[in-house]
């Protein structure tokens, strides 16, 4: 007892140089490790307020000493291990220091040290909602590795009651409502507080809504973004496990019409995100609320029409990004056919200006020809007739000529059948790209609807064109081409 004290005494001086500091840490941890067994050392009070000290010199030193910080590390995990109260205690509380999201130790250690601290999470007696939104941030603000984070997330879903868990008196110590709190906060990637400065900031890099993009979005960075979506996924399946998906879904629900429907500028990985999530938990028996399908259609809209500027950048290091936004928007509406009718009834021609309705009938185009979409389009066919035919009009009246001036531009178009560039006056440019559209538009239709077994499926559609109302029965298609030749009557004159 005499030389645990001498030695614990001369380890608390301030001045000691790291040597000889590093010495009596080297001590005491083998003396703890190797011998636990003898019950005089073991209880030794000498010992408990040296360990009892690891957590505040373990903060205190930060990013310093890495191997020194390791070694702190391997004999806080092991008294953590052995249920040793005061280092859990000690632990406890200076959690939130050890995990702060831009300070703590968490982030700062290299990997193998944050591997130590994230599986210290295991054995903390109490979770608080401080040390939660820490963690939460940690996971998402990309200073730790995106396997990390799943690693993290993991630990505590382990730790919640939901998932089962119940060791001696520890069953309550992580509140059901902390810990759903702590998976929407996750899963949106971005803290109330940060969300809120977003809606004020004004920032340049915002995308300004528009008829076509109602929500503002903020271009989150590639690398954020990517980070972003791994966490999305492993969030998505702690809450797959959540009791039944009706409940799970309702969860998810509630958290997005109380925390995120009034939002006007949305990060793109936030949106993407919600997008993936309410795909992959959907229960087929449980009817959306109206509140979050409107939000869910701004955030599709928006969303597609970030997908044609993606398209214009070549990058293929954006592919990723590409990709993960027309997954989420095809999941989404796929699963929810009233969701795709919103967001067809909020596409308004009238309200476009003349550089927006190519964009409109890009994104007409995409929607169709998708497999997994093609037929609830179809489901929309009167809808979505009217829409090109506002769009027809509202194309043939912005192309007219003014005093015999020649407007030239330049129109993209990715089709099924490859890239179409026109440079021509407007009227021109508009018209060739509705007729490369509609006629995309009728070759995935009539594959669609080609009749099995002898069996021709038909339809009764009422058109009207250039020499009145007409109504036959037909393939789905039929309005689609009379639209077209229409468009060159309109065109021709």
């Amino acid at each position: 007892h005499d030389l645990l004290q001498a030695v614990y005494v001369q380890y608390q001086q301030m001045n000691l140089n790291l040597q000889t500091r590093t010495l009596l840490l080297s001590f005491y941890s083998r003396l703890y490790l190797q011998e636990h067994n003898h019950t005089h050392i073991a209880r030794s009070r000498v010992l408990s307020r040296w360990l009892a000290a690891l957590p505040l010199q373990l903060s205190q030193l930060g990013h310093r000493n890495p191997a020194l910080s390791d070694r702190l590390l391997l004999s806080i995990q092991a008294a953590a291990s052995r249920g040793n109260k005061a280092l859990l205690n000690s632990l406890h509380t200076h959690a939130c220091r050890l995990y702060d999201p831009q300070e703590g130790s968490v982030v700062l250690l290299p990997a193998e040290s944050q591997q130590r601290l994230v599986q210290l999470l295991y054995f903390l007696p109490v979770m608080s909602q401080g040390l939660l939104a820490n963690l939460s941030r940690c996971c998402t603000a990309g200073r730790v590795s995106a396997g990390l984070a799943a690693s993290l997330i993991r630990i505590i879903h382990l730790r919640s009651s939901l998932s089962g868990w119940s060791v001696g008196s520890q069953d309550m110590t992580l509140r059901d409502v902390d810990y759903i709190s702590f998976l929407f906060s996750t899963l949106t990637g971005f803290s109330s507080d940060e969300l809120a400065t977003l809606q004020e900031a004004g920032d340049e890099s915002v995308l300004p809504p528009s008829p076509l993009s109602p929500l503002s979005l903020y271009p989150t960075p590639l690398e954020q973004f990517t980070h972003h979506w791994d966490v999305v996924e492993e969030v998505c399946h702690c809450l797959e496990t959540l009791g039944s998906r009706s409940q799970c879904f309702d969860v998810l629900q509630n958290g997005i019409c109380k925390n995120l429907t009034g939002l006007a500028v949305v990060p793109d990985s936030m949106a993407a995100g919600l997008l993936r999530a309410v795909a992959r938990l959907l229960d087929l028996s449980f009817l959306p609320s109206e509140p979050l399908l409107r939000f869910l259609s701004r955030c599709c809209l928006s969303l597609l029409s970030l997908l044609l500027t993606l398209q214009q950048d070549t990058a293929s290091e954006n592919n990723h990004k590409r990709e993960a936004v027309w997954g989420a928007c095809v999941a989404v509406l796929s699963s929810i056919p009233r969701l795709l009718r919103l967001v067809l009834q909020s596409l308004r021609v009238k309200d476009l200006c003349e550089e927006e309705l190519p964009q409109l009938a890009q994104i007409l185009s995409l929607l169709l020809q998708h497999t997994a979409l093609r037929n609830h389009m179809l489901a929309n066919a009167t809808l979505l007739q009217h829409i090109i035919q506002d769009l027809t009009v509202n194309t043939q009246s912005s192309t007219q000529p003014h005093a015999g001036k020649r407007n030239s531009t330049t129109t993209h178009y990715t089709g099924p059948h490859g890239k179409h560039t026109v440079n021509n006056n407007h009227m021109l440019a508009n018209a060739t790209l509705l007729q490369h559209i509609i006629q995309d538009l009728t070759v995935n239709t009539q594959s669609s609807t080609q009749p099995h077994a002898g069996k021709r499926n038909s339809t009764t559609t009422h058109y009207t064109g250039p020499h009145g109302k007409h109504t036959q029965s037909t393939t789905a298609t039929c309005w689609l081409t009379q639209l077209y030749y229409n468009t060159l009557y309109r065109t021709s004159r």
